[in-house]
């Protein structure tokens, strides 16, 4: 994320090159707010972005990697290169594949608080690794999880019982 004076600096000179004042910006966002944004004084809000980004007629995802390639003292051909690697990420992950079931007819679901239940497979194994010997440390070196987790598991009741 690119800091709040860097993404100051990109939207001043895109208002500029726009030949736009900061009066004529003042429709998009309140005087003050403009003035504490293009000082770097504020966090924006996707919302104050998104108007600010309309307002100057360049994608806010645009705004968001130039100021994030000079953060990083890139140019934007090699940002862009960094950037295809991190949505090479996503797409490992199948996150495009799986935001859709993250809403219900357009709108998004709630989602549910506390952490996510243990897996049935991590269960197993770590049940397996109890049932053949091994002590709880052996097992959460074996598996690559938390000893908390393999405690958790290793004093769990039976099921049904």
């Amino acid at each position: 994320m690119p800091s709040p004076h860097s993404l100051a600096a990109v939207l001043r000179t895109v208002r500029a090159a726009r030949g736009l004042s900061q009066e004529q910006m003042v429709k998009t966002l309140e005087a003050r707010h403009l003035h504490n944004v293009e000082h770097g004084l504020t966090n924006m809000t996707l919302k104050m972005l998104e108007g600010i980004s309309g307002h100057l007629e360049v994608d806010p995802v645009a705004l968001l990697a130039a100021a994030s390639s000079f953060d990083r003292h890139e140019t934007l051909d090699e940002f862009m290169v960094y950037l295809r690697g991190e949505l090479d990420k996503l797409r490992a992950m199948r996150v495009m594949d799986n935001v859709p079931a993250q809403f219900s007819d357009g709108v998004l679901i709630a989602a549910k608080g506390g952490k996510p239940a243990t897996s049935a497979e991590k269960i197993r194994a770590v049940l397996d690794c109890k049932a053949d010997g091994l002590t709880q440390k052996e097992t959460s070196v074996k598996l690559g999880i938390p000893k908390s987790t393999v405690h958790k598991i290793w004093h769990m009741p039976p099921e049904g019982g």
